[in-house]
């Protein structure tokens, strides 16, 4: 007699045990999809506070590149210097203002969203070297929450003097910074770490009037100013901090700040 196999019986998954398998499937799915999610938004940040680093520090090294070429004039007589026809004060040497709508001038270490200066352009075709032309006179201002920059200036007065050289409504302005891409929030010109030295001490007198005689406040001529008309020669070493604050125009929640310091490499000689 043939004996027949019995029949081994199969059993599926019950129906708690699928659904606790899906409930298991979908959290691990939910979970991947957070993390990828969490990756791009990292990502898409990363990016645009690189873009937006990148957009300011491209702006200061503009700035910086081109300020530290103020007062530059091509003589070598040394003993013309305190007449560099683009440092007069008053006239043609690097200044500050506190705006572009103000237009006041600050003190030697002041601060303002506005800076003007000039030099002696001879790289530049046509440009005559050692008198000031409306090429020479340059500068950059904050115009709402764009950068500007001065290409060209108006001499209006006898070399300047005289005139509005130095205003931050003179000459003709373009911008630098794309408002469609970057928002400027801020822009400040600080000359606060600027030096000046009075070629007048030792003199063994006490000019600033405390009681000491040739104290360290009467070397420095922003706190001992000489006189004007007393023939004393004073030499300021300008260092200037320009800090940029922006954001992105598509997304202002990306912001940044950047600074740079400069210093000017020709110091500014006068003749009191």
């Amino acid at each position: 007699m043939q004996l027949t196999p019995s029949r081994v019986r199969q059993q599926g998954v019950t129906l708690v045990e699928l659904l606790i398998g899906m409930a298991v499937g979908l959290i691990v799915i939910g979970g991947a999809i957070a993390m990828y999610v969490s990756s791009v938004h990292s990502s898409s940040e990363t990016l645009k506070s690189s873009k937006l680093n990148q957009e300011i520090s491209t702006l200061l090294h503009v700035i910086v590149d081109d300020v530290r070429r103020a007062g530059y004039w091509g003589t070598p007589d040394m003993d013309e210097l305190s007449k560099n026809p683009f440092s007069q004060q008053g006239a043609t040497a690097l200044l500050v203002r506190d705006d572009m709508v103000n237009d006041a001038a600050q003190p030697a270490t002041g601060q303002g969203s506005c800076l003007v200066y000039a030099y002696d352009a001879t790289y530049l075709a046509g440009n005559v070297p050692g008198v000031i032309e409306s090429t020479d006179l340059f500068g950059f201002r904050l115009n709402g929450s764009v950068v500007q920059m001065r290409r060209t200036g108006v001499v209006d007065g006898v070399d300047c003097i005289g005139g509005t050289c130095t205003s931050c409504t003179n000459g003709v302005w373009e911008n630098v910074t794309d408002p469609d891409l970057i928002e400027i929030t801020q822009l400040t010109f600080d000359l606060g770490n600027s030096k000046c030295l009075s070629g007048a001490e030792p003199n063994t007198l006490d000019d600033d009037g405390d009681g000491t005689v040739d104290d360290s406040d009467e070397y420095d001529c922003y706190l001992t100013v000489p006189a004007n008309g007393s023939g004393v020669a004073t030499k300021e070493t300008r260092e200037l901090l320009v800090t940029v604050s922006g954001r992105l125009a598509t997304d202002p929640s990306t912001q940044a700040t950047v600074s740079q310091s400069v210093t000017v490499r020709n110091d500014l000689l006068r003749i009191r």
